[in-house]
């Protein structure tokens, strides 16, 4: 309890905005976050890809979200929810959360509507997932099928998910997706997509066991993010013998050194 208190009192001495800015060349914000979970130096190309990734949550791309209100949908607003309401689950989610439910429910419209309003979605997460994995392939080069699409998708989905752990910082978590979910797709990223073995499965215990510690998301989010920073950088440098950290080195890619 004494622990949960400090955390909390910490965190909340940092709650004094509604956004989290990406804030590059800073040591807050969600280059720095991105930094801390992930094995690589500091360097114009790794930023850039940073950067890419963050503007396909935050940023208005193409209007925010091309297409969003044209009819049958022309009486559809995100309310109180403002933009966290689309692209904050995590990066393999369903693009579908409690809020967007609420919102879609008071335009009372038929079900076929509703549903092609779940397909606009699903085209547009895919979209905007494929611009992710594109950027990711072109810095890292892993590829984009088969086993290497996995090393990909794992990479990406840790930069997208760790933006929006840090998006748990702020005073407006109300729009933001079920914490168990973001979670829950680094886990397999942990272990499935980077085939991180025992370690993965011993940074993944210790995911789960927040949920019973820490019942503020924000603290549990903080948390969360710290298990990542003290033991994800290492465990993708040594998963499968040093594969990625070959690969890397092969490309040019400086990494930290790590004890």
């Amino acid at each position: 309890m004494k622990v949960y208190l400090v955390l909390l009192f910490a965190l909340l001495m940092h709650l004094d905005t509604a956004a989290k800015s990406f804030d590059r060349g800073k040591s807050t914000g969600h280059e720095a976050d991105a930094y801390s979970v992930l094995p690589f130096e500091k360097s114009a190309e790794i930023s850039d890809w940073f950067e890419a990734v963050h503007k396909t949550i935050d940023y208005p791309f193409n209007s925010y979200f091309e297409g969003l209100r044209n009819p049958p949908h022309q009486n559809f607003s995100w309310g109180k929810y403002g933009h966290r309401l689309f692209f904050h689950w995590g990066f393999n989610g369903k693009p579908w959360s409690p809020q967007i439910q609420e919102m879609v429910e008071k335009c009372n419209w038929d079900e076929q509507t509703v549903l092609l309003f779940k397909k606009k979605l699903i085209n547009e997460q895919s979209r905007r997932n494929l611009k992710v994995m594109n950027a990711t392939n072109d810095l890292l080069h892993f590829g984009m099928s088969g086993q290497m699409r996995d090393y990909t998708n794992g990479f990406a989905s840790i930069l997208y998910d760790t933006h929006l752990l840090g998006d748990y910082s702020t005073t407006q978590i109300t729009p933001l997706q079920d914490l168990n979910l973001i979670i829950d797709d680094i886990k397999v990223s942990l272990y499935r997509k980077f085939k991180g073995g025992d370690v993965a499965l011993r940074i993944n215990k210790m995911l789960d066991q927040t949920k019973k510690l820490y019942p503020d998301q924000r603290i549990r989010a903080a948390k969360v993010l710290d298990i990542l920073q003290n033991n994800v950088p290492k465990m993708i440098l040594n998963a499968q013998n040093g594969y990625f950290k070959i690969h890397f080195k092969e490309l040019g890619i400086k990494l930290k050194t790590l004890k």
